[in-house]
């Protein structure tokens, strides 16, 4: 379902094509003239518009020219409805940035169509802009974790390019954001992880272990939640705060805030039991009086 706004002048029109549109499966609003329709379009953020061309007050082209300069709604698509048959203002209408242009005496279903064809396209758009992001996001924060002694000058890039709009914007929000989290230390105190097929970052204070798969590692976090990394322990060990992290074992590094019970086996040796993690962590004999020692001390913080 679209949220998909019309702006027109003709109640007829808007009552026609929104029932229309609404028994379809959209959510439509309706604007009487383009200045409605745009304090209209701020609130509602709709995925389409279909708009009038001739209006009192602000047309049409006003509408389109004020969104299309506008930050917020400048990629939402546009369909002009409209009685008007001039080659020539049609022309300048999708010269403005316009989408489409249908006149009023079109079919519903023709209108339908119009609206599918241009949801799926800015849809597909939106998909793979979200996916560069994403790729940008992460080698930018990679760089940054890299950087500890640059990270000021970084944090200067990230804070002066708040003037930038589009792509470029939302990958120096999502620097910002990760500089935001790890200080100006250049210490990562989140990682990017795949959830759902989107990137999002995972604050290191909710990882309840990481396990070494040769020069590999597996994070996990929430109800055995993991992600591999090319990343051994022993760098992770370094980069970890040691007071919250312990390694148990050559083969895994656990978060003593997770620490459900510690058990010991058969044979005297400690066993970990996290909270909502099917694994039971072995510690190791030379790991063991860290592990008691940093427990000792996280105890009584």
């Amino acid at each position: 379902m679209a949220k998909i706004l019309i702006i027109d002048d003709d109640p007829q029109v808007c009552s026609l094509v929104g029932e229309f549109l609404s028994r379809h499966g959209h959510e439509v609003a309706t604007a009487p003239n383009g200045d409605r329709g745009l304090k209209t379009a701020a609130v509602l953020k709709p995925d389409l518009v279909l708009c009038d061309l001739d209006m009192p007050g602000l047309d049409g082209h006003d509408v389109v020219s004020i969104m299309r300069r506008d930050e917020h709604q400048g990629e939402i698509p546009i369909i002009f409805l409209s009685a008007c048959t001039e080659h020539g203002r049609i022309r300048r209408s999708m010269n403005l940035g316009a989408d489409d242009f249908i006149t009023k005496t079109a079919p519903l279903e023709d209108i339908l169509e119009a609206v599918t064809a241009k949801l799926q396209r800015h849809n597909k758009q939106r998909q793979r802009l979200d996916r560069q992001v994403e790729k940008a996001a992460e080698i930018f924060v990679g760089i940054i974790h890299d950087l500890n002694n640059q990270a000021p000058e970084v944090m200067w890039l990230a804070q002066t390019a708040s003037g930038m709009v589009g792509e470029q914007n939302q990958i120096i929000q999502r620097v910002r954001k990760t500089l935001n989290t790890n200080g100006a230390s250049g210490r990562p105190a989140s990682v990017m992880i795949k959830n759902n097929n989107r990137s999002e970052f995972l604050k290191l204070s909710e990882v309840k272990a990481l396990l070494a798969d040769g020069e590999y590692s597996n994070i996990y976090w929430g109800r055995d939640q993991h992600m591999m990394f090319r990343k051994p322990l022993k760098q992770w060990q370094m980069e970890l705060p040691a007071d919250q992290f312990v390694r148990v074992h050559r083969h895994a590094i656990i978060n003593l805030k997770f620490i459900d019970f510690v058990e010991k086996d058969p044979e005297g040796k400690q066993q970990i039991h996290l909270r909502d993690f099917t694994q039971i962590i072995p510690v190791s004999q030379r790991g063991t009086p860290v592990f008691n020692r940093c427990m000792r001390k996280f105890q009584t913080r």
